[in-house]
C-alpha cells in the first residue's frame, strides 16, 4: 500500500502488516500492544526530528524489517545525524516521564516501564539499533567502511549471542517467547544490513 504525503512516499509493506497483525491476534496480556505503541512514539521521533532538520524523506517504507528511509539529499552533517539517531529513543523517555507522571492511572504505568524499555533496548550497539547506528557512525569517521562494517556486525553478534541464551532459558522456564522473538528478529535485520549496504534502517 501506498500514500503520497506531500513529496514524501508512505509504502506498507504487506510483512509489517502481516507482523503486526499476528503480534496483536496471539497477544491476550495487552502488552504487545502498548510495545507496538511505544515503537510507533519511537519512530515519529525519528521522522519529525528529520523534518524539524529540514531533511524530508523520498521514501518511508514499512517492513518486518523495520523503517527504511530514502532521503532526496543528505545534507545533514555528523552532530545532525547523532541527532536524528537520539530522537527515536528521546521520544520514548519523554513518553515515559509524562505517563510516570499520571502513573496512579490503571495500565499508564505498565505502558511507562514499557516505553522506557523501547527507549533503552534501541540505545544497545546493535547494527539494526540506534545505538548501532551510533556506533556506525563514530566508527565511520575514523576507518574505512568495510572496517567499519566488518566491527558493528562483530559488535551486534556479541549483544545478540546473549540474548538469545537468555531468551532460550526465559522459553524452559516459563514458555515466555518475547526475548528469543526480538533476539531472532535483531539476527535477521543483522545479515539483512550486512546484504544491503546502503539500506537505512532507524
Amino acid at each position: 500500500m501506498k500514500l503520497n504525503l506531500g513529496k514524501t512516499t508512505l509504502r506498507i509493506n504487506i510483512s509489517f502488516a502481516a507482523a503486526v497483525t499476528l503480534t496483536l491476534i496471539i497477544d491476550e496480556s495487552g502488552l504487545c500492544a502498548a510495545a507496538l505503541f511505544c515503537c510507533v512514539v519511537h519512530e515519529l521521533g525519528h521522522i519529525i526530528c528529520l523534518y524539524i532538520l529540514g531533511e524530508k524523506p523520498k521514501l518511508i517504507e514499512l517492513s518486518f524489517y523495520g523503517i527504511r528511509l530514502e532521503q532526496n539529499n543528505n545534507c545533514m552533517n555528523f552532530f545532525e545525524n547523532i541527532t536524528v539517531y537520539l530522537s527515536g529513543p528521546a521520544a520514548n523517555f519523554i513518553l515515559s516521564a509524562v505517563l510516570f507522571a499520571f502513573g496512579r492511572i490503571y495500565g499508564i504505568k505498565t505502558m511507562a516501564v514499557t516505553s522506557l524499555c523501547v527507549g533503552i533496548f534501541n540505545m544497545l550497539p546493535c547494527v539494526p539499533l540506534d545505538g548501532g547506528n551510533l556506533l556506525n557512525l563514530f566508527l565511520s569517521s575514523f576507518t574505512s567502511e568495510e572496517s567499519c562494517r566488518k566491527i558493528s556486525f562483530f559488535v551486534s553478534a556479541l549483544i545478540i549471542l546473549p540474548l538469545l541464551i537468555c531468551g532460550f532459558v526465559m522459553v524452559f522456564r516459563n514458555g515466555n517467547i518475547t526475548l528469543i522473538a526480538v533476539s531472532v528478529y535483531l539476527a535477521a535485520v543483522m545479515f539483512f544490513n550486512n546484504k544491503n549496504k546502503k539500506v537505512n534502517f532507524l
